[in-house]
């Protein structure tokens, strides 16, 4: 059920303005592309290196030389302060780079059920148990889970004992690639009931690998998003039976309008390759599997080389694909799992980010290569290969509403765009919102002698089962007079208030804002019972509110 909102819009702080109509309208799009690539830089020992300067690298765009024209190293101690204190009663946020500003990367763990085998879904969790209890202090990390949906057993926690107490309960839900679809025929002969049985078994395999995949795109895409703002390196260490073989492509589909009703992944992969991109998100993808026997096998053998014949190489090459594609490493044939875990959050310790804005316009969706280079002998590097060139986001209604859709469902909120949000229960039943919405993640454009900025606001509430009881959706029509808009721009928020009519069995709250403009996404999700008790709803490092 979908239903209109009236919002106010205004500079805080400023008179309410109300909402305006963008039905029709197609946004003028922004033009300028930075492209960021996080780079490792190791000496010929494995060592980190540290002090590394802009003039030391060369990046190169299919092999067309370009500017670097943003650069940080790996932080100092020094740079490395106290995350934001805890936010006042009931207010919620999405701004991860307040919280986790005293670290100086993320490592995220999924653990994919959905796609591995029963067999080696036990000796995974036991690997990620053996690394969590030898964490040092102060690393930050996550764990997610995929299953019948993506869950989350950790958010950014620094705590070894709150991990492994949540992995040791964790038992993991439905395991897809292991299923079979159990059909009694096999004995019925061949008789047209029998074809049909038949027909009907391969129609359910076909039905249980897109939902799968579709699944699993989804939840790639809702990681990126959710780990997009957090500073410093972000690492998923990726616990999987199978990869997505899309990665490896030479381009991913360009957006476009419903005009089919034939059955694609081509919106989903779009959507996901341009997550994986902004996000900067280093993959390192684990072959569950574990050890797999070669066909040339010895007992008297003390190893099994990678370079042996294989007898099940499904995969690997698709693994090699996602870690080069992301700048991450693919960890496969081996019972060492946890050599992952460590070689993940270890990066972070020799990272650098430079950012440029390639010369080229050739924004179709091909994949385009990069290459870095150190003009200091002794030094090695590692980054993500390349990149998608995909054009911006188109504005229209379809598209704002298929992205939103998709985001709505996510357990973890997107942090593109920095979202703090104060509740105020007016009556039983009602709620007043003042969302403040960071105003240097939006883009605000020349509007008169002033700036204007268009968002799509949508607010989800969901029941106790997260069954979906409600969707309300708006267009916030933000205008700043000349006097404001310059310092708003540079260091204020831009403030939606509104108000929510709660649903009488509403557990969950979801705000989500996109910037109709450039397509940015940020989520805010508020458990109502903390609302009614006037517990604070400020995120810690971790996780937990």
């Amino acid at each position: 059920m979908r239903a209109a909102v009236f919002l106010f819009l205004a500079w805080a702080p400023a008179a309410a303005t109300p909402v305006g109509d963008l039905s029709d309208e197609r946004m003028l799009r922004a033009t300028a592309r930075l492209v960021e690539v996080d780079v490792v830089a190791e000496d010929d020992q494995g060592g980190p290196v540290v002090d590394l300067k802009t003039e030391d690298l060369l990046v190169l765009d299919e092999g067309r030389e370009e500017r670097i024209v943003s650069f940080s190293g790996p932080p100092s101690p020094d740079d490395l302060t106290a995350g934001d204190p805890v936010q006042p009663p009931n207010t919620f946020t999405n701004r991860v780079e307040r919280t986790l500003r005293g670290s100086p990367s993320v490592t995220a763990i999924l653990l994919d059920g959905l796609n591995t085998p029963q067999a080696a879904r036990s000796y995974a969790r036991r690997e990620v148990l053996d690394f969590v209890r030898r964490i040092p202090p102060g690393a930050v990390v996550s764990l997610y889970t995929l299953g019948r949906g993506l869950s989350v057993l950790a958010d950014f926690s620094t705590d070894a004992p709150e991990l492994v107490r949540a992995l040791e309960a964790y038992r993991a839900d439905l395991s897809a690639a292991s299923e079979e679809v159990a059909l009694d025929g096999a004995d019925a002969g061949p008789d047209p009931f029998s074809a049909w049985l038949e027909e009907l078994k391969l129609d359910l395999i076909e039905h249980y690998a897109e939902d799968r995949a579709l699944r699993t795109i989804r939840s790639l895409v809702a990681i990126a998003h959710h780990l997009e703002r957090v500073p410093g390196r972000k690492s998923l260490v990726w616990v999987s039976g199978s990869f997505p073989a899309w990665v490896g492509r030479d381009s991913v589909p360009l957006p476009r309008g419903e005009g089919s009703r034939e059955r694609s992944f081509r919106p989903e992969i779009e959507r996901a390759a341009r997550a994986l991109a902004s996000s900067n998100l280093a993959i390192y993808p684990v072959d569950a599997r574990g050890l797999r026997a070669a066909t040339e096998y010895d007992p008297a053998r003390s190893r099994i080389d990678r370079e042996m014949k294989m007898a099940d190489r499904s995969g690997f090459a698709t693994m090699d694909a996602l870690a080069e594609r992301t700048g991450g490493q693919a960890f496969y044939n081996t019972n060492d799992l946890g050599a992952a875990l460590r070689e993940a959050a270890g990066d972070a310790r020799s990272a650098y980010r430079l950012g440029y804005q390639p010369s080229h316009e050739e924004w179709n969706g091909r994949f385009r290569r990069i290459e870095v280079r150190v003009r200091r002998p002794g030094v090695r590097l590692r980054h993500r290969s390349g990149y998608f060139a995909q054009p911006a986001e188109p504005a229209e209604e379809w598209y704002r509403t298929a992205a939103l859709d998709a985001a709505m469902w996510s357990p973890i909120d997107a942090t593109q765009v920095g979202l703090t949000i104060r509740v105020t229960p007016t009556a039983p039943d009602a709620l007043s919102l003042e969302i403040r919405v960071r105003a240097e993640d939006v883009s605000l454009r020349p509007l008169g002698d002033g700036r204007q900025a268009k968002l799509d606001v949508w607010f989800v509430q969901l029941g106790p089962d997260k069954a979906h009881l409600e969707t309300v959706t708006s267009i916030a029509d933000v205008r700043l007079p000349a006097a404001e808009s310059e310092r708003v721009a540079r260091t204020g928020d831009l403030v939606v208030r509104a108000h929510v009519k709660r649903k009488g069995r509403a557990a969950l709250l979801r705000v989500l804002v996109r910037d109709v403009a450039t397509g940015v996404l940020g989520a805010v999700s508020i458990p109502l019972e903390r609302v009614a008790t006037g517990a604070s709803g400020a995120r810690s490092p971790t996780g937990r509110p």
